[in-house]
């Protein structure tokens, strides 16, 4: 049977590497060392820099440039191009729409009541609803304030109807309630109770016939 060479243990290996790196910077030491004669002469002196164990270095009027680690801003930046990309993208049509609304249509004007006309609940809207908000919108907004009031808010009649319709139905809870409580005070009182039960059933159904014969 053929044997190989041992291996080296991995302690031989780490002192000798250790030794190696020692002895390394001993080398160094002692080049420098001699290249600067004996201490005489400065370690940036000119001798120092033809032997080679010094390069040197020239840097920039700005500095030595390091390269920095930092957090990465390619989402945030994306955010934001994302973000300006959508306000722009509905700012902008909406601008256009209610700059043009001001001007070739403008703002609603008084004027009297023809006879037999019954106007409607939005046409009585010539300040904006955002009025209290947005002060500033009052001379832009007013057309558009009175179509939203036309097509999407109820007339002053039809809330006054929606609010009977909650009183109401609020009564009748009340209603409801009070004679909830009074049923169930009164079968406190009295035992009483949906006790559910079942009805006797028919003696008629009843198989009589394993009684004809007694037991053996």
């Amino acid at each position: 049977m053929a044997s190989g060479p041992r291996p080296v243990p991995v302690s031989h290996m780490a002192a000798m590497s250790l030794l190696l790196r020692a002895a390394a910077a001993l080398g160094t030491r002692k080049g420098l060392f001699r290249a600067a004669g004996g201490g005489r002469v400065s370690l940036l002196g000119r001798n120092v820099v033809s032997s080679g164990l010094i390069a040197p270095v020239r840097h920039g009027s700005h500095g030595k440039r390091m390269f920095v680690i930092r957090p990465t801003e390619f989402y945030d930046k994306r955010f934001l191009r994302l973000l300006r990309f959508y306000i722009l993208l509905t700012g902008i049509p909406v601008a256009i729409f209610i700059t043009y609304v001001n001007i070739f249509i403008g703002e609603a004007e008084l004027a009297e009541i023809p006879e037999g006309y019954i106007p409607e609940h939005w046409e009585y809207y010539k300040a904006p609803i955002f009025q209290t908000f947005t002060p500033v919108l009052n001379c832009v907004t007013h057309p558009i304030t009175r179509w939203i009031l036309r097509y999407f808010y109820d007339s002053p009649e039809k809330e006054y109807e929606k609010m009977l319709a909650i009183i109401d139905i609020e009564s009748k809870k009340t209603d409801l309630r009070l004679k909830e409580m009074a049923v169930r005070r009164l079968m406190k009182e009295r035992g009483d109770g949906p006790w559910y039960f079942y009805d006797t059933p028919d003696k008629n159904l009843i198989d009589n016939s394993a009684k004809i014969t007694p037991d053996r």
